[in-house]
């Protein structure tokens, strides 16, 4: 991906997604190095990010939880919400 030129940085993209995690009722919220995570009930949701090249860089979701599908809903939902 791309960093959009409404962002300065990578890390001004990241602080934007913890409102997100936030409205969504996570808790435990962390913004780090290379992530931005949360717990919602049994759901622990990661947003990580690899810079590539100059505004380059991965980004990648990733949850466990103890159920597949609501899971998975977690993340398309989350997903939706910030994508840029």
């Amino acid at each position: 991906m791309t960093l959009p030129n409404t962002f300065r940085n990578i890390n001004d993209l990241k602080a934007s997604i913890v409102p997100v995690l936030v409205q969504n009722a996570f808790s435990h919220v962390v913004n780090t190095d290379g992530e931005v995570a949360g717990d919602r009930g049994p759901i622990r949701l990661s947003v990580g990010y690899l810079p590539i090249a100059g505004r380059d860089f991965y980004q990648q979701i990733i949850a466990a939880g103890d159920n597949a599908d609501v899971t998975l809903a977690v993340v398309e939902d989350i997903q939706r919400q910030i994508s840029i």
